[in-house]
């Protein structure tokens, strides 16, 4: 059982229960604001200094409002993960130096409550489950620090181990310096996705400079971080990315009988496709024989992140234009289809809504097979809802708040 932690002084705690909203013409809504129950969705809204999370037992329809005491407030305007079902943890991004980190649960009654904040020597820029522990990392775009700085946290304690820090520039073996975008579990060893950067040493302005854009890298390694192999492709995509700015995410999936799908969104380089590659079950390199070529089944498009719903089954989220994927917010990743990687099948999504300014982390509900996006629009923002069966989007619940960040499901400690 998880003990409760005192809410630190920076935070606001405010009332999560309230009442349902009604409108002028008392036509009222239907979302659960401010749920207490033991069950819920999360929703992480931001105005321009703040933080606000909220609960709602439904996100099909109605509306929920962060604001006005109905959400509890976080400092910052943090990048969210969530631990499985149990906690959300909160990641402030300060470049090299240190940010704020922090995990939020639902308590024995469904209330939102704060864990106490962790003791981190770095920013975190990508993470992975492996058994009940996260792995999460820092890596160096300067080629005169070239470390991957790797801390585990035990989701359920928040028990810290670390650092651990990798050699980059040994790790990509290839006179340029690994930048770790994506780690998964596979069995007993860790599967970390990582591209080539120059880092500043050939005396550019761009550290993510590479002559390797059409090398997509996997690197094996054990439970303690102890390098076993590294896997690698050559000329037909590119690499492991789903990044936006300095985060990466998502791009390897372990599949239910064993075998593992690789995303490439091809970054920085219009002539490189955005594709899929797969590792055999047991095996440790690429099958020669698989190649799903994203970039032709889609018209020239690339993709930016994935999401498995099951049954070979996933929902991608696009880059807006063709022939373009960059880490940069300015490139817009607006399209989403339904992708069947066994039957190399690509759908795209219909009902998204024309005026996207952005789009947040998700929920994936893959007992539904349905993921669950955070979209800003013009109007307020909502949560939609794609159904990977008939590769439609439906509008969701509307939240009352400037934006919306990312949206979770927590179950409240026993």
């Amino acid at each position: 059982m998880l003990f409760k932690k005192q809410f630190y002084v920076a935070l606001a705690l405010a009332t999560v229960i309230s009442t349902v909203s009604c409108s002028d013409d008392d036509t009222s809504t239907s979302g659960s604001e401010g749920s207490t129950a033991t069950s819920q969705y999360i929703i992480a809204a931001d105005d321009t200094e703040n933080s606000y999370l909220v609960g709602t037992e439904a996100i099909t329809e109605g509306s929920v409002s962060a604001l006005g005491g109905n959400g509890l407030q976080v400092i910052g305007t943090p990048r969210w993960y969530f631990y499985k079902e149990l906690a959300a943890f909160s990641f402030i991004y300060n470049q090299s130096d240190p940010g704020a980190t922090q995990s939020f649960i639902l308590d024995t009654e469904g209330a939102l409550e704060a864990r106490s904040e962790l003791n981190l020597t770095v920013s975190i820029q990508s993470k992975g489950i492996f058994n009940n522990k996260m792995y999460i990392e820092y890596s160096s775009r300067n080629y005169e620090s070239p470390v991957a700085t790797f801390y585990t946290v035990n989701g359920e304690t928040e028990a810290i181990e670390g650092p651990i820090t990798i050699d980059t520039e040994a790790l990509a073996g290839n006179g340029e310096y690994a930048y770790i975008t994506d780690v998964e579990q596979r069995n007993d060893e860790l599967l970390i996705g990582f591209r080539t950067i120059k880092a500043g040493s050939d005396g550019g302005d761009n550290a993510f400079a590479s002559d390797f854009n059409n090398h997509t890298y996997v690197a094996v390694y054990n439970e303690a971080l102890e390098l076993q192999q590294v896997i690698e492709d050559e000329g037909r995509t590119g690499p492991v990315a789903g990044q936006s700015r300095s985060q990466g995410e998502t791009g390897i999936e372990v599949l239910e009988n064993g075998d593992t799908y690789v995303f490439s969104s091809a970054i920085d380089d219009a002539d490189v496709a955005s594709g899929v590659l797969k590792i055999n079950d047991g095996e440790y390199a690429f099958d020669e024989d698989y190649f799903f070529d994203i970039s032709a089944a889609s018209d020239g498009y690339k993709l930016y992140r994935t999401y498995y719903v099951g049954e070979n089954t996933f929902v991608v989220q696009m880059f807006t234009d063709a022939a373009s994927a960059s880490a940069s917010p300015s490139y817009t990743r607006n399209k989403f289809a339904v992708v069947n990687v066994v039957n190399q099948t690509f759908d795209w999504v219909t009902g998204v809504p024309e005026d996207i300014s952005s789009v947040g982390i998700p929920y994936v509900d893959a007992d539904s097979d349905e993921v669950v996006f955070p979209i800003n629009t013009s109007t307020n923002p909502h949560l939609y809802i794609v159904d990977a069966a008939t590769a439609t989007m439906t509008e969701g619940i509307e939240v009352v708040a400037e934006n919306i960040s990312a949206v979770g499901k927590l179950n409240a400690e026993e």
